[in-house]
């Protein structure tokens, strides 16, 4: 935290755990600094300085070495990965394909990653992803990333295409997507940008559910997503979602145990579900309360954080509930959707919202509940009005031995003003709103006492 300032608004972040002990008052461990001051000695040099650095000891005498090794290891691991599927490409055909990865083919960047458009002699479109790392972190995570995508098979999840190890770059190819992100589509500024309706919306609600179906229930081995949002849902040219960049997603559980513990907080701000943020508790349910956010932005069209709205109404979580809550759900409704066929389609994609954002982990549906609820099935929507009316007002399991000031979950992340970075955090108790602000380092001191 001594960098300085971290604008962050709304983009994937990692977050390093925070240990405080017992004996220690609660604060930022981080910035306790102990100061050693030793005295100057002061020599004389009869050579030139030139000399006298060229004669220092190499730093790294074997940084090279390590790193040739550690792509060999890597490449040896993808090579076990992908051996039934051939799945590798030619550094100088994606090369080729991306006119020498040129500035005009680049079209996202993060962190250390960079996105280029490509086309391959065949004329396949295709996305380059190049993660440039030469970390034994970064290459862990990367062979941890393709062994999961790999094993995955859906209409609705972008498949890997192949990949590429050259010097430090870590390579993933994918295909293209014409339209491009579903953010994009719904909140970007062009001109000329395709308006949803709302048959298109519903539809890639279904789509989207089916994926993260698939995912927790239906795949060889259970995958929790991790970063679920628009902007991580691709769209093909008849508008069909998917599910790409599975950079932090996990194996979820086979046994019994319904959750995992993650001191080590990443995804997107905005998105993240409460047990996850507050107690690093993971299970399929993030995915779901993240799904119910992503479902809000598509019936109203807005932003999951959009800091220009009136304070109080930042978090599109925080505007949404109170018209879900005195039954004004058509007060959700974007502006540019000017007609609805289905009127039962609204109300179930409002309800399924709802439920996906139930405060509980273990009152929240899983995500086979709600493609049930979103596809009409009989009575599923009203056993789901039956659990939110059972629902208790405080739940032990989330918020074990924790104060009404703990109670917090995280609902919007944005830098007010160059003087200071806030949160405001919201979750409904005794079916009223608890609304708090504090600083981010603050919130970070919360979670950590958590632990």
């Amino acid at each position: 935290m001594g960098e300085g300032k971290r604008k962050i608004s709304g983009r994937s972040i990692s977050l390093p755990s925070i240990d405080i002990s017992l004996d220690q008052k609660p604060g930022w461990p981080l910035l306790k600094r102990d100061i050693l001051r030793t005295p100057q000695v002061h020599h004389t040099r009869k050579v030139s300085v030139v000399n006298w650095v060229m004669s220092l000891p190499d730093r790294f005498p074997n940084h090279n070495q390590n790193i040739n090794s550690e792509t060999s290891f890597v490449k040896k691991q993808l090579s076990d990965i992908l051996r039934e599927n051939k799945k590798w490409f030619s550094y100088n055909v994606l090369k080729t394909a991306t006119s020498d990865f040129s500035q005009e083919n680049l079209i996202g960047k993060g962190g250390c990653n960079e996105v280029y458009r490509g086309i391959l002699e065949d004329g396949k479109g295709i996305a380059v992803k190049i993660l440039k790392s030469s970390s034994k972190e970064a290459m862990t995570n990367f062979v941890h990333e393709i062994d999961i995508i790999s094993s995955l098979s859906h209409q609705n999840i972008s498949s890997l295409l192949g990949v590429c190890v050259h010097d430090n770059d870590l390579i993933s190819v994918y295909n293209l997507s014409s339209i491009g992100s579903l953010e994009e589509t719904l909140h970007g500024k062009q001109k000329d940008k395709h308006v949803l309706s709302w048959e298109e919306r519903f539809k890639i609600a279904i789509g989207l559910a089916e994926a993260l179906d698939y995912l927790h229930n239906r795949c060889s081995k259970p995958v929790i997503h991790r970063d679920v949002k628009t902007s991580n849902v691709l769209l093909s040219d008849e508008l069909q979602p998917q599910l790409s960049d599975f950079g932090f997603s996990i194996w979820g559980p086979t046994t019994s145990s319904r959750y995992s513990i993650q001191p080590d907080l990443v995804g997107t701000f905005g998105y993240l579900a409460p047990e996850y943020f507050m107690y690093g508790k993971v299970s399929d349910k993030v995915d779901v309360y993240a799904f119910g956010v992503v479902l809000l932005e598509l019936i109203s069209g807005r932003s999951p954080i959009s800091p220009k709205n009136p304070r109080g109404q930042e978090s599109l979580v925080m505007w949404a509930k109170p018209l879900i809550e005195t039954g004004n759900s058509k007060g959700l409704l974007d502006p540019d959707v000017t007609e609805i066929l289905d009127e039962s389609q609204f109300e179930r994609m409002v309800l399924a919202a709802t439920s996906c954002l139930t405060r509980s982990a273990t009152h929240r549906p899983n995500i086979k509940q709600i493609l049930r609820l979103l596809r009409g099935e009989n009575g599923i929507d009203k056993w789901i009005k039956e659990e939110e009316d059972n629902e208790e007002c405080f739940d032990d399991e989330v918020y074990p031995n924790s104060s009404a000031e703990l109670r917090l979950s995280l609902a919007m992340l944005e830098e007010e003003d160059d003087e200071s970075e806030s949160i405001s955090s919201m979750e409904r108790s005794n079916n009223s709103l608890f609304s708090s602000s504090c600083s981010f380092g603050e919130l970070l001191q919360l979670r950590a006492l958590c632990f």
